[in-house]
């Protein structure tokens, strides 16, 4: 099929669906240019748009040669779900008008808070108690620089000063508002001369531990009877010689876990003021610390990209190591998450961009941990959480996106442009299907995943690539005159696809 309008080169989109209907979509090459720029915002490992020209195309040649690149760029988007699934793709095809039943249900922002002191950098919510945690960082270099100087004590002087610059802050925010849910006020703050970098709280005994930049663990009671509106100072511990990665408070024995950069997992016992026990599992960095309270166990990732497995067995003796697994690209990981429920462990790798999924087993088994598992995401992930009931990793990333991939697809599904920052932590729930996200910039936010992405009838179907049999991309060329000829169609149509 052909068409020729007054001094325009359209591209034409005949699409065919399983139960016939079909539809066509003109469109001129800089609509193209403009998904292809939608989809870069969102999305990595796109297949190349042809490149614009300085001049208008009037060969013949020269339109083939676009219609074909335009062919095996629209045909390369379509075998992806998460491409196909975005809105940007939606709007391009018409699925609403056409194809309402290809429409997946997209997560809804529920509610945002705002107002923090810095960028965040970690937090925790206590449903529970309607409280939430939260660390929050200087992130300009620069600015940390002055601080540092600052707050820097002199060989003259006795005692440190007080901290005169912020670089590192711990908030308390309380929900004061029962009919929004979201609505959360500051109760308090406490400023660092370091970056502020993870927490760890236990409601059992109101204890809450901060890692800092510095190597320090700082360690409060944050009474629940007073209603959260206050904070008593317990402990401020030199433990590390480089920046804390991940912290764990063991209540039954009143221990803290904690890794740092300085390749150093320890355990301290701060009542009795000793260590407990000083690891060094690996020559590399540690970068993150998950922990199994029923069964005892600690997951600790390195940046060579291994993850070791420890079991607390004893109190006075300290943890001790079962097993050193190493993922498949042996990249550093930076995310990782323990679901109690599968026995799985989670990593997500920063440099290579590898989801690795690791089956740990029961208690006592620990030593037969093997990776299961290796997927390819977006370069520099930095966080994962995994939903058990509805079988899917949701993975941050540096670009500030959040991916949700299927695992019985063993692919990306969904894409959501949660922060324009760098996301620094997802915290998810189960029972509400709710993620919470957090950003460089200073924002939590709450977002709604739908229970089914789309009607079960049509997941029961084939893939979506599989329900569109036939596209078709035909080119036509205006003359300079508004005199029309038809081109050639052997030339100009393009034979159905195949199924993808």
């Amino acid at each position: 099929m052909s068409k020729i309008d007054s001094n325009v080169i359209l591209f034409i989109l005949s699409v065919s669906k399983r139960d016939g209907q079909q539809w066509s979509l003109e469109k001129r090459y800089s609509e193209f240019d403009d998904l292809n720029t939608n989809l870069k915002k969102v999305f990595t490992n796109l297949p190349p748009l042809p490149g614009k020209t300085l001049f208008k195309l009037k060969e013949h040649v020269d339109i083939e040669k676009r219609r074909v690149g335009l062919d095996y760029y629209i045909k390369e988007l379509l075998k992806r779900s998460d491409v196909f699934n975005s809105e940007s793709m939606k709007q391009f095809l018409q699925l609403e008008k056409h194809a309402q039943e290809q429409v997946v249900n997209p997560p809804k922002m529920l509610g945002e808070i705002t107002g923090f002191i810095h960028g965040l950098r970690d937090f925790y919510i206590e449903r529970s108690q309607n409280v939430i945690f939260v660390l929050s960082s200087d992130m300009n270099v620069a600015s940390r620089v002055d601080a540092y100087l600052t707050n820097m004590k002199m060989p003259w002087e006795k005692e440190a000063p007080p901290t005169l610059l912020a670089v590192g802050c711990l908030e308390c925010w309380v929900k004061t508002n029962d009919e929004n849910e979201f609505k959360y006020e500051r109760m308090w703050n406490k400023t660092y001369p370091s970056q502020a970098i993870c927490l760890y709280w236990d409601a059992v005994t109101s204890t809450l531990i901060v890692g800092l930049d510095e190597g320090k663990l700082n360690l409060l009671k944050v009474p629940q009877e007073s209603q959260f509106i206050r904070y008593d100072e317990q402990a401020d511990i030199k433990a590390h010689q480089g920046r804390v990665m991940g912290v764990f408070y063991d209540s039954i024995n009143s221990h803290i876990h904690s890794v740092s950069e300085d390749k150093k997992y320890k355990v301290l016992d701060f009542q009795r003021q000793i260590t407990v026990a000083e690891l060094q599992p690996s020559q590399h960095p540690l970068t993150g610390l998950a922990a199994d309270k029923d069964n005892r166990r600690i997951f600790v990732s390195d940046k060579g990209g291994y993850v070791h497995v420890f079991e607390i067995t004893s109190a006075t003796m300290g943890p001790s190591l079962a097993a050193s697994v190493a993922s498949q690209t042996l990249s550093p990981i930076r995310g990782i998450f323990f679901d109690p429920v599968k026995n799985y462990l989670f990593t997500a790798g920063f440099d290579q961009g590898e989801i690795g999924i690791f089956e740990v087993g029961k208690s006592g088994r620990e030593k037969f941990t093997k990776q299961t598992a290796s997927l390819k995401g977006k370069l520099q992930m930095r966080e994962i959480v995994w939903s058990p009931s509805r079988g899917e990793c949701l993975v941050g990333n540096k670009d500030g996106t959040v991916t949700v991939w299927s695992a019985k697809k063993a692919a990306p599904i969904f894409v959501i442009k949660a922060h324009n920052t760098d996301i620094t932590k997802l915290q998810w729930y189960e029972d509400k299907h709710m993620l919470v996200t957090s950003g460089k910039e200073k924002s939590l936010k709450f977002w709604q995943l739908p229970k089914e992405w789309r009607d079960k009838k049509i997941e029961q179907q084939e893939e979506i690539q599989n329900d569109i049999l036939q596209r078709q991309i035909n080119i036509q060329n205006q003359q300079e005159t508004s005199k029309k000829k038809e081109l050639d169609s052997d030339e100009d149509d393009l034979k159905g696809w195949h199924k993808m």
